[in-house]
């Protein structure tokens, strides 16, 4: 979908107070890292650097960004051994999931967000020919 969007999409935003195109790919972006850093214990104060630091400047890094995440996402899972899979962490929160629940969570937040992504392209230009499943 990222391929669809040309740099004066990035500010379409039909509703006042929800994101715009660009947010919603930053955020897709950059939330799988966020979510393994979270997995992995870091502390509210580190997430508040993550989120700060990792602010792209156009499609082609938002891009870039979701591709490194991803990778890593395969690569830390790919490498997981069973007993690894049951372990739990808590989020700075409180939340505790074992690393499969954590896995499932990644998920789900990519997949609402990617639906988001694909409502507001439908209105900004119409039939996208993307399905979401």
């Amino acid at each position: 979908m990222i391929d669809l969007i040309n740099e004066e999409d990035l500010n379409f935003r039909p509703v006042k107070d929800k994101k715009s195109i660009g947010e919603l790919v930053q955020h897709l972006s950059e939330l799988i890292g966020a979510d393994m850093e979270i997995m992995s214990g870091a502390s509210q104060e580190i997430m508040v650097k993550y989120y700060t630091g990792v602010e792209c400047k156009s499609l082609v890094e938002m891009k870039s960004l979701l591709q490194k995440n991803f990778h890593e996402l395969k690569e830390c899972y790919f490498n997981m051994k069973e007993k690894e899979l049951v372990e739990k962490s808590t989020s700075y929160w409180g939340l505790q999931y074992s690393k499969f629940e954590w896995l499932l969570e990644i998920l789900v937040h990519f997949t609402h967000h990617r639906a988001q992504l694909h409502m507001l392209l439908v209105q900004k230009k119409d039939d996208i020919k993307i399905a979401l499943f």
